[in-house]
């Protein structure tokens, strides 16, 4: 039985961060219920028992928006229509600033065992720079709270945020370890159109860090958390021994998933497919055609061969022919022989046992690498 994750969308927010380009709008609040109906509807809709569910991740947005109840209606949803393996890693985002008590026991008992809660820096300068609605402070009493409840937490960090320094990011990471959560994520800041950065950006007015200091930032994280027993297992996160996140390998392995919301993703057999975006167009198309999907890609092989590549060296482990063969009968270094033969001699590739994986300086120019994978 194909072992396969779903994805569940929440796209409320309290605030929209002026970095972020998910999916999620503020001032929603009105549409919760009926989002929610349309939710479980579009859930029902879909219920198979073909598949092995080995990942649940509730995203947004925000999901600890909602009131908890919600939630656990959303979970109950999953479980009536879906086959979920024993210890499936079942996850949900959280805001600092929004998490309680009541909400935390709701989710351990509804069956949640993972949380993510969205930190980005430790110092309340910065927080406030970016459009963040928490304090460190409040994210500390947050993060006890989650500890009574919770075993496996990570936490989100941001780097090259405006006007911060080397010596700011060395100290979030140094707080974010003192925690000891099972796992960490640090993202570089991308300014992506449509969002605030983006739009102060192109009118001048956007201080940014230096690229090189950026780099340094990165490699300096890496250093540090692998020192204080983090494994770097993908290029943007780090996890304590058998942490890793099991729904986000499942995407850079190439693993199929269900996407259920307003702007969700799937991806199933050779096909990859998206929900309409606005919630009102999406809670309309779910209640009067049972469907929403907004754009439909069928893949070809070549399609997916690149994809199982450029995914695939995410991974610190890299792309094992053995895989590659097992999935599409012929060995990568047949399809990829030029590719992998130059970007070897330039060092930003390096090949062990029959695997293929990024090199150090490979990580720092990865984008430029995966496109040479691109059909």
């Amino acid at each position: 039985m194909k072992a396969i994750g779903i994805y569940v969308h929440i796209p409320f927010c309290k605030r929209k961060c002026y970095y972020c380009d998910f999916n999620s709008y503020a001032g929603s609040d009105h549409l919760f219920d009926s989002y929610i109906e349309a939710l479980l509807k579009e859930i029902a809709l879909n219920s198979t028992r073909d598949y092995s569910i080995v990942s649940v991740y509730i995203g947004g947005g925000t999901p600890n928006l909602l009131p908890p109840s919600y939630i656990e209606k959303i979970l109950n949803a999953v479980f009536r229509n879906f086959r979920l393996v024993e210890n499936c890693e079942i996850t949900i985002e959280m805001n600092p600033g929004l998490i309680t008590e009541g909400k935390l026991k709701i989710y351990k008992s509804s069956g949640i065992n993972r949380v993510s809660i969205g930190l980005q820096a430790f110092q309340n300068r910065l927080l406030k720079i970016i459009g963040r609605i928490h304090t460190k402070e409040e994210f500390l009493q947050n993060y006890e709270l989650a500890k009574k409840y919770f075993d496996n937490i990570n936490i989100d960090l941001i780097y090259a945020l405006p006007t911060q320094t080397m010596e700011e990011w060395k100290n979030t990471l140094e707080e974010a370890v003192k925690l000891q959560p099972s796992h960490i994520s640090t993202y570089s800041l991308i300014l992506e159109p449509n969002t605030l950065f983006y739009k102060l950006y192109t009118e001048g007015k956007l201080p940014t860090v230096e690229e090189d200091i950026e780099i340094d930032m990165y490699h300096w994280a890496i250093e540090f958390l692998e020192k204080t027993g983090y494994i770097h297992y993908e290029i943007s996160n780090f996890a304590l021994p058998s942490f890793q996140c099991r729904h986000n390998m499942l995407y850079w392995s190439c693993g199929h998933y269900l996407g259920f919301g307003a702007g969700a993703h799937s991806y199933m057999e050779n096909i990859r497919y998206n929900n309409i975006e606005r919630i009102e167009d999406y809670i309309k198309h779910i209640n009067e055609k049972g469907d929403a999907t907004a754009n439909k890609t069928v893949l070809t092989k070549q399609d997916e061969m690149a994809e199982f590549m450029f995914l695939g060296l995410r991974m610190m482990k890299g792309v094992c022919d053995k895989d590659f063969y097992k999935r599409f009968g012929v060995s990568l270094f047949d399809v990829y022989k030029e590719v992998i033969q130059k970007y070897n001699k330039e060092g930003l590739i390096e090949v062990d046992n029959m695997c293929v994986r990024l090199t150090k300086r490979g990580i720092d120019v990865s984008n430029i690498v995966f496109e040479e994978f691109l059909p």
